[in-house]
């Protein structure tokens, strides 16, 4: 069994600081926030259900990337998948946003990287 990567660690802090701050951001919002599910909008309780799933998402992740797990490396690129379809859906229906932008440039390069060490995710 390969000893546990770095870059993967790191990985896995990023996602659990992000899901506080994910949290953070929420709350911020009073929970009002519509957000996209694979660029379809959310609204009422779909919203809040949606809304409260990020957090616990990037927990799940953290704790996946943590223990090297198979299913945290899937969950990723169907978490990837998402954010990516809804970034797209909000450039063609909303044009530019910087955090839109952010979201489509930093995804497909991490997508990529996460496919090429996806030998280590082996739990």
């Amino acid at each position: 069994m390969p000893k546990r990567p770095l870059d993967i660690m790191i990985f896995a802090i990023l996602f659990f600081l992000s899901a506080f701050i994910e949290l953070g951001n929420i709350m911020s919002t009073g929970w009002k926030y519509e957000p996209k599910f694979f660029g379809i909008m959310t609204h009422g309780v779909t919203a809040k259900v949606v809304l409260a799933s990020h957090p616990i998402l990037h927990v799940a992740l953290g704790y996946g990337f943590l223990k090297l797990s198979r299913w945290a490396f899937y969950l990723a690129l169907f978490y990837a998948a998402d954010v990516l379809t809804s970034t797209i859906s909000s450039f063609i229906l909303h044009g530019y946003g910087f955090i839109r932008t952010i979201f489509l440039i930093a995804l497909p390069p991490f997508v990529i990287y996460l496919i090429a060490r996806r030998r280590y995710f082996i739990r």
